[in-house]
C-alpha cells in the first residue's frame, strides 16, 4: 500500500506545480519592474521642480512647434516632429515645467524596464558561464537608472530629445528579439520597424540603433551576411528617413552648420578630447552642463594619451571577443551609441553629458556582470552584494545632489563656473541668471569675468551695459558662489 505522508510534511522530490512555474515568471518580472520605477522616483523626487534651463526658453518656450498642435503643424515638415510633437502635446494638457519634468522622469524609468528586458534575454547568449542573468541585468538597468550622468538627459527639460530617442529605440530592439524568438507573430518584426522610424523622428541619431544586431553577431560569431539580409527592413525605414531629411529645409540648415564648424583634422582631434572627458568625467560621476573643451589647434601630448585611452578600450573589445563577448558587446555598445554625436560630423560642443546617455547602458553592464560574477563565489558573495548595494546608494544619492542644481538658474550656473571656471559662455549664462533675479551686480561681476575670459564677447559686452551702463570697474572673476 502506497505511504501517504502526514500533513504538514513533504516529499523529498516536491517542486513548484505548473501553476507556480507559470506566475514564477511573471512575478519576478513584475518586482523587477517595480525595483526600477521606485528606484527612479526616489532618486529624481527632487527634479519635478526643475526650472527652465538654457536651451529650454528657445526649444521649449519661444518655438511655436513646441507650444501648441496647429504650431507644430504648421511647421512641418520640420526637424525632429516627434519630439516637437510631445512637448507640444503637454503644453495642450495645461502641463507647465513640472508636467515636462514628470515626463522625462517616466520615460527614464521605462528607459530602465527596456534596458533590463533586453539585458534578461541577451545575457544567456552573451555570458553562458553566468550563474544569474536576470541578477545581472536587473543590477545593470539599476546601475543606469540611478547614474548622475543621466539628469541632463531626464532633469534638464531640453534633453528629452536623446531619452525619448532611447525609448523607441530599445523597444525596436525588444520587439525585433521577439520577432526572432517567434518568426509566427510578423507583428513584432513589424512594430520594429515601426519603433525605430519613431525614434528617427525623435533624434536622427538613433541611426547607430540598427547596427545593434550586427554587433550582437559579431561577438557571438554569426555570420554578418545573413544578418544583413535580416536587416533589409531596417535599411528600407534608413532610406525613407534620408529621403525625408532630404526633403526638409530645417535639415539643410542643420547639416550645413555641423559641416561648416571645423574642418575633419580639427574635428578628429577634438573629438579624442571629447571621448578621454567622457570616460573620465560624466562616466565616473563628475557632472558639467557646460565643460570647458577646446577644439586642439595643433597635436600634443594630451592628444596623445587620448588617443592611447580610446585605443585600449578599442583593443580590449577585440580582445574580448572570444572568452568575454558580455564584455566585448558592451564596449561596442557604448562606442556604438556615441558615434553619431562624438565622430566625424561636428557639433558646436565637443561632448555633453547627456549624448553619455544610451552609451552609459554597456559599462553599467560590464560593472553588474563582474559583481553577479563574484557573488558566485562564495568568498567574495558578501563584498559584491555589499558593493552593489553601496553603489546603487551612491549614485542615487549623486543623481540627488545634481538634480537639486537644477532649482534655479543661478543655482545650475553657479555649480557650472565651479567646474568650468575658464569658460566664458559659463560666466555669461551665470550673469543673465543674476540678472533675471534682479541681483545686477553680481551680474555685471559674472559679464565682466565673461569679457576677461573672452574680450571680443559681444553679447557680454552688451549685456554687462545694459546691468551696469558706463562700468569702469576692474575686470576679475569673482567666486561662484
Amino acid at each position: 500500500m502506497a505511504h501517504t505522508p502526514p500533513a504538514g510534511t513533504h516529499r523529498a522530490d516536491d517542486s513548484p506545480g505548473p501553476a507556480t512555474k507559470r506566475w514564477a515568471g511573471p512575478l519576478r518580472a513584475i518586482q523587477a519592474v517595480a525595483v526600477l520605477v521606485i528606484a527612479v522616483m526616489l532618486a529624481y523626487a527632487n527634479a519635478f521642480g526643475a526650472a527652465w534651463q538654457f536651451d529650454d526658453f528657445a526649444t521649449l518656450l519661444v518655438q511655436p512647434a513646441a507650444r501648441s498642435l496647429a504650431g507644430w503643424w504648421d511647421a512641418l515638415p520640420g526637424i525632429r516632429p516627434l519630439l516637437k510633437l510631445s512637448y507640444a502635446l503637454t503644453h495642450e494638457l495645461g502641463g507647465g515645467a513640472v508636467a515636462v519634468h514628470a515626463t522625462n522622469i517616466a520615460i527614464h524609468a521605462l528607459n530602465a524596464c527596456l534596458l533590463w528586458a533586453l539585458w534578461r534575454r541577451w545575457l544567456p547568449t552573451l555570458s553562458p558561464s553566468l550563474q544569474r542573468p536576470d541578477a545581472a541585468a536587473l543590477l545593470a538597468a539599476l546601475l543606469f537608472a540611478l547614474h548622475p550622468a543621466t539628469t541632463e538627459a531626464v532633469t534638464y527639460a531640453s534633453g528629452r530629445s536623446i531619452s525619448l530617442a532611447a525609448t523607441f529605440a530599445l523597444a525596436a530592439l525588444l520587439a525585433d528579439d521577439l520577432a526572432r524568438e517567434r518568426p509566427s507573430r510578423r507583428a513584432f518584426a513589424w512594430a520594429a520597424l515601426l519603433l525605430f522610424a519613431l525614434a528617427l523622428a525623435v533624434r536622427e541619431t538613433a541611426v547607430v540603433i540598427a547596427l545593434v544586431p550586427l554587433l550582437r553577431a559579431w561577438v557571438a560569431g554569426q555570420p554578418l551576411r545573413a544578418e544583413l539580409r535580416r536587416l533589409r527592413g531596417w535599411v528600407g525605414v534608413l532610406a525613407v528617413a534620408a529621403l525625408a531629411a532630404l526633403a526638409t529645409p530645417g535639415y539643410h540648415v542643420f547639416f550645413g552648420v555641423s559641416l561648416a564648424t571645423r574642418d575633419l583634422a580639427q574635428q578628429g582631434m577634438g573629438q579624442l578630447l571629447a571621448h578621454a572627458y567622457l570616460l573620465t568625467h560624466p562616466l565616473v560621476g563628475f557632472t558639467n552642463i557646460d565643460p570647458d573643451l577646446r577644439v586642439p589647434t595643433a597635436w600634443s601630448s594630451t592628444l596623445t594619451a587620448c588617443a592611447a585611452l580610446l585605443a585600449v578600450l578599442v583593443g580590449a573589445m577585440f580582445a574580448a571577443r572570444r572568452r568575454q563577448p558580455w564584455l566585448a558587446f558592451a564596449i561596442g555598445w557604448y562606442l556604438l551609441q556615441l558615434a553619431p554625436g562624438n565622430s566625424l560630423l561636428p557639433r558646436l560642443d565637443l561632448a555633453n553629458d547627456r549624448h553619455l546617455y544610451l552609451a552609459l547602458a554597456g559599462p553599467m553592464l560590464v560593472l553588474a556582470c563582474l559583481l553577479c560574477r563574484a557573488a558566485a563565489w562564495r568568498h567574495t558573495r558578501a563584498f559584491a552584494v555589499t558593493a552593489a548595494f553601496a553603489l546603487c546608494t551612491m549614485l542615487a544619492l549623486a543623481t540627488w545632489q545634481r538634480n537639486a542644481d537644477y532649482r534655479s538658474e543661478t543655482a545650475l550656473w553657479q555649480a557650472t563656473v565651479r567646474d568650468s571656471p575658464l569658460k566664458a559662455r559659463a560666466w555669461l549664462n551665470l550673469g543673465y541668471a543674476h540678472r533675471l533675479e534682479g541681483d545686477f551686480a553680481r551680474a555685471a561681476a559674472a559679464y565682466r569675468c565673461a569679457l576677461l575670459l573672452d574680450p571680443v564677447n559681444a553679447q557680454a559686452a552688451i549685456d554687462l551695459d545694459l546691468v551696469a551702463p558706463g562700468d569702469v570697474a576692474p575686470a576679475r572673476c569673482p567666486p561662484p558662489g
